[in-house]
């Protein structure tokens, strides 16, 4: 746990500025993009009458989010808007879940560990207290393996990643606002709410707080609608990092991943794809 808390930064030079990114999102977050379209690829190239276990997989998302989006927007914008409603669902449960594999096989190896060292003297299991326990496996064994799989970091537990989500949803929702309603009808859904500005009041649009409030509201819900998702990642990753080190591994972390990891990951997908769909609603 001694780099704890630490970001990866490299700097690239484009076009005489120079900019500082996480390494380590980046890769994660193409890892992802990649493993989306060959899964999708390969859906695409078994699809039958008689659905096998990855196309019963995308089947059953489509169908969930496709009830509540049409359900939501209404057929034709739910229609309209499906495609990136479910794109987004599936990018954000992937982001989420990738964290998990590296710290799954280390508590396999652990597992394994246990049991070895009670037939092999090679592997070493030192048993202080519950808070200290020692497991020592030769890097010549079998399943060493498990121990020198490389860190996954979930995307989404970068703040910049969340944010850049949130922006991307705004600006989804803005432009459907405009669409739907035309730049002045969009507008005044800033200037007339609460207090209608009608005729040539609606001329002197700026002189009203509201708007100005308004904005400041529409730009607090990209801050919350990004910081929610980052907030729940960042905070149950920490958590199970911090338990399954002092714990080497062992029975506490396999509930934190099936938890934090898995259910909580979950969760976070849905509940900021609602929101997305939310925002869209408010456009109609």
């Amino acid at each position: 746990m001694d780099n704890l808390g630490e970001v990866s930064q490299a700097t690239l030079s484009l076009f005489g500025l120079s900019i500082t990114y996480n390494p380590v999102t980046f890769l994660m977050a193409w890892v992802i993009i990649v493993f989306i379209l060959v899964l999708a690829v390969m859906a695409r190239k078994r699809m039958s009458l008689v659905p096998g276990f990855l196309q019963s997989l995308f089947e059953l998302i489509y169908d969930f989010l496709k009830e509540i989006t049409l359900g939501t927007l209404g057929d034709e914008d739910g229609k309209r808007h499906l495609p990136f409603i479910i794109s987004l669902f599936i990018f954000i449960l992937c982001a989420n879940w990738i964290g998990i594999i590296p710290n799954l096989f280390t508590m396999f190896g652990s597992f394994l560990g246990f049991f070895v060292s009670f037939f092999d003297p090679s592997v070493s299991l030192v048993f202080n207290s519950i808070l200290d326990i020692q497991l020592s496996v030769p890097e010549g064994k079998w399943f060493s393996f498990f121990f020198d799989i490389p860190a996954f970091e979930e995307p989404t537990r970068s703040v910049n990643m969340d944010l850049a989500l949130g922006l991307l949803v705004f600006a989804a929702v803005q432009a459907y606002g405009v669409k739907n309603k035309g730049f002045w009808g969009y507008l005044k859904s800033y200037y007339n709410d609460p207090f209608p500005m009608e005729g040539w009041k609606a001329f002197f649009f700026f002189l009203n707080p509201f708007f100005y409030l308004n904005l400041i509201g529409a730009v607090a819900n990209v801050v919350s609608h990004s910081f929610r998702l980052f907030g729940n990642i960042f905070g149950g990753g920490m958590i199970i990092v911090i338990v399954s080190s002092l714990l080497k591994f062992f029975i506490v972390p396999v509930g934190l991943f099936a938890f934090f990891g898995i259910f909580a990951g979950l969760v976070q997908a849905f509940v900021f794809t609602m929101l997305a769909v939310t925002y869209i609603q408010q456009q109609q």
